[in-house]
């Protein structure tokens, strides 16, 4: 989202000064024990090293910026700013998700009930009233916030993502010369992307050995999937543990086909994933879960295929629907590149951020 976020403003002329330490961005599998109390304690303790030298390097500043962004997981972040800058300081929050609906709702590392889901609760909604404006990825994950998280609708604004056109810039549409068809996924082994959906699928696609199934990614339910896998006997499954973020693109430009996720949980159905978008600028035909949030942006047969979330025998049936017709793969990729290039360019992603920018400024006043 950062990067996201990055592009928008340089599209808009906004000068950005950036304040940032790394705090837990190189751990790539946040599994159960990196929440564990030891963990957290360690982490506390970082954090409170990285906070002083924010504290020191926001106290250097001659003058402070108009408004300050605080970006992906920036929950601690902006209680930190919210201390500096005092009660009047305009301070928009893009967190992208909550810690609740991550940890709790999603992944289940804490119990609904438990002292820590409490906590983390208490903590997303202090971090999200601190802020002066909230941007929230869809209306679906902005209701969330309002009846989960009691935070009042007139404190958020929507703000779809789009893409990196940097890192996903669209590529000419053309046959594939070849008589296979590659389905591509990519992301975390997380419930929230249903992996487990797609490899049951290619189960059902086993008559179909021109159907070929390429699964890249890390993450806690990465074992159990490759175990699935085996026990299947899947000879049509390839897993790679991780591409580069730069390699993605021509990954997606490889695919005749590009699942988005098929998790089952409340999160699944208020966000949009980034690899959406993604496969969408580069112009690629998609799969993906039906959801609330997801018919926000996108329509069903015209840019995007959509199955019932943890359906794998819906899953293969559209798989195998598309892999016979590469005339309609052909026109979902064109209309979602279409998409794209009309409602998320950078320009217009950035006029949107400005308009934030001056709701927040004027909300401040």
């Amino acid at each position: 989202m950062t990067r996201i976020l990055r592009h928008a403003c340089a599209a808009a002329e906004i000068s950005v000064v950036e304040c940032h330490r790394p705090l837990w961005q190189h751990t790539r599998d946040k599994t159960r024990a990196y929440f564990s109390p030891t963990s957290l304690f360690r982490l506390a303790v970082r954090y409170l090293q990285i906070g002083a030298s924010l504290a020191r390097e926001w106290r250097r500043q001659r003058a402070p910026a108009p408004v300050a962004l605080v970006g992906f997981n920036g929950q601690l972040d902006v209680l930190l700013l919210r201390w500096l800058a005092g009660r009047r300081y305009p301070i928009v929050l893009a967190p992208l998700v909550t810690i609740t609906e991550t940890l709790v709702d999603d992944r289940r590392q804490f119990p609904p009930r438990s002292l820590r889901a409490t906590l983390v609760r208490q903590l997303d909604r202090l971090s999200l009233q601190s802020a002066t404006r909230v941007v929230i990825d869809t209306e679906a994950h902005r209701r969330y916030l309002h009846s989960q998280l009691a935070i009042d609708p007139e404190h958020t604004v929507t703000w779809y993502l789009g893409t990196d056109v940097a890192a996903f810039p669209s590529r000419p549409l053309g046959s594939r010369a070849r008589s296979d068809c590659r389905v591509l996924f990519y992301g975390q082994f997380l419930p929230l992307h249903g992996i487990e959906t797609i490899v049951r699928a290619a189960e059902r696609l086993r008559d179909q050995p021109r159907i070929t199934f390429r699964i890249i990614g890390a993450g806690p339910e990465r074992a159990a999937c490759l175990a699935l896998a085996r026990q299947l006997r899947l000879d049509s499954v390839e897993f790679i543990e991780w591409v580069r973020y730069e390699r993605l693109a021509d990954e997606l430009a490889d695919a005749d086909i590009v699942l988005g996720i098929f998790g089952t949980s409340a999160k699944a159905q208020m966000v949009i994933p980034n690899k959406v978008y993604q496969a969408a600028s580069v112009g690629c035909a998609i799969i993906s879960a039906d959801s609330p949030a997801i018919r926000e942006v996108f329509v069903d047969g015209e840019t995007i295929r959509l199955t019932p979330a943890g359906n794998a025998a819906a899953l293969a049936e559209a798989i195998r629907g598309l892999a016979a017709d590469q005339a309609q793969r052909e026109r979902m990729a064109r209309h979602a590149q279409t998409l794209m290039h009309d409602r998320f360019s950078p320009a217009q992603q950035g006029d949107r951020l400005v308009t934030v920018f001056a709701d927040a400024l004027a909300a401040a006043q």
